[in-house]
């Protein structure tokens, strides 16, 4: 925080001397300018990160000015200090490039939440120009604390041969996990054979796993390897094992228990050597107290389990993967470059994703593919949609035989719990989404019985 770099224009005395102080305290700096034309003279002297200005200046025109700064220094950040009487011009900043603004007298632990925001948004566009740059994609992108101790673990487990059974939501990145476990192990140049267990039927698994000879069945014409022998010496991941049928399990079982298996329709013993890997979503240790899941067979695949957690608990991340597939759109000739308002990324990053990292790769192809070229703005966002269904489905449950004040007052109450349900209990952050200092979010929620 320390090299963070702040502008103040402000010419009262007084106030600019408050803030000054108080940002100084907080760890940044801070060079304060009176009027326009030392605001000027400090833009061609050096550079900032954000600027804090007043819009009523006795020199210039507030407008004209913040205009002129972000001509030369598009990048910079902004927020403008208005007086209620002066609110339209701060509007008018927001459509020149403000980020945000505020009306005077406002509390300190608001201005440090927009200073806060509006620098945490500037890294987020840092962090995507970077990616969009060239070079090789990562296999993963991440800031998020959760996933760089998966990492962490994946970096850790890979080179062993111990099973590994990673866990979590559909479209959460599982089967990116299994390739890296893979590419890192001592057997990343052999291949990895990887089996969605959903998606073959019942009556033809067994041939798929082991394989058949020729004349086992009508139309077995040949013989050919199962899925087990083309995975020697490499991986075999396993993804939605939990729908493995349990007629298969007792044989995968054995196989892992024995390292041998046979061809359907033979008899000729046939050496396995794999490591495995399996993924679900299902919970495993629920289907095995229900007997739809061999416990033996689970305490054999889960001696290594890895948590993949979903998209909304590493919302961090979002702006990362959103640059990630840009990147990769636009190298395939899909769409063209886009460019988010602030206020369309507060919405991509407050949506809950219930299909997590892929529903967040179709928004952006789709939003790619329609506005090429374009600042998006919140009402072009898809997910706006859900959020506007969530609000009607609240709206239709409210009783109307109370006064507007009781069901506004309802509905804030309502709100301001989801938004803490959302964040963990989190508070700072709440307030941040909200819009709120700590203390007004503390005693709008003291007040609930």
């Amino acid at each position: 925080m320390a090299e963070t770099k702040i502008l103040m224009v402000e010419d009262d005395h007084l106030l600019g001397d408050l803030i000054r102080e108080s940002l100084e305290e907080a760890g940044y700096r801070v060079r304060l300018a009176r009027t326009g034309a030392e605001a000027l003279e400090a833009v061609s002297e050096e550079s900032f990160d954000l600027v804090l200005q007043d819009i009523q200046l006795p020199d210039a025109n507030g407008l004209d000015l913040l205009d002129e700064i972000l001509r030369r220094h598009p990048q910079w950040k902004a927020l403008v200090m208005t007086a209620y009487a002066t609110v339209d011009k701060a509007v008018k900043a927001m459509k020149i490039g403000a980020f945000d603004f505020l009306v005077k007298p406002f509390a300190m632990d608001l201005l440090f939440l927009k200073i806060n925001k509006a620098l945490e948004f500037r890294r987020m566009e840092r962090e995507i120009e970077e990616l969009r740059g060239g070079g090789e994609d990562p296999p993963l992108v991440t800031r998020s604390p959760a996933m760089t101790s998966l990492l962490e673990m994946v970096r850790t487990v890979a080179p062993t041969d111990t099973a590994v059974l990673i866990l979590g939501e559909s479209g959460t990145g599982k089967e990116l996990v299994a390739d890296m476990i893979h590419s890192l192990s001592k057997r990343g140049r052999k291949p990895c054979v990887k089996i969605n267990c959903a998606a073959i039927p019942e009556n033809l698994m067994e041939s798929e796993f082991f394989g058949v000879e020729r004349g086992a069945f009508t139309g077995a014409d040949r013989s050919r390897p199962g899925y087990l022998e083309q995975a020697a010496g490499g991986t075999l991941f396993l993804d939605e094992i939990g729908d493995l049928p349990l007629s298969m399990q007792g044989k995968l079982l054995r196989v892992l228990q024995e390292k041998k298996s046979y061809r359907v329709g033979g008899t000729r013993e046939i050496s396995v050597d794999f490591r495995l890997v399996a993924a679900t979503n299902c919970g495993l240790t629920e289907m095995v107290a229900q007997k739809k899941f061999r416990e033996d067979l689970y305490y054999r695949i889960s001696v290594m389990p890895m948590q993949v957690p979903p998209l909304r608990e590493r919302r961090e991340d979002i702006p990362l993967l959103i640059a990630l597939f840009q990147k990769r759109l636009l190298r395939a000739g899909v769409g063209g470059k886009v460019e988010f308002a602030p206020e369309a990324f507060e919405l991509l990053h407050h949506y809950d994703y219930p299909g997590n990292v892929r529903e967040l790769k179709n928004i952006v192809e789709q939003i790619t593919i329609r506005y090429p070229g374009a600042t998006v703005k919140a009402r072009q966002i898809p997910v706006s949609l859900h959020r506007d269904s969530w609000v009607g489905s609240l709206f239709e449950s409210f009783n109307v035989d109370r006064p507007l004040k009781e069901a506004v007052l309802e509905f804030e109450e309502r709100y301001i719990a989801k938004v803490l349900k959302g964040t963990g209990g989190n508070k700072t952050r709440a307030a941040d989404i909200l819009g709120l200092s700590r203390q007004m979010l503390w005693e709008k929620t003291k007040r609930k019985p």
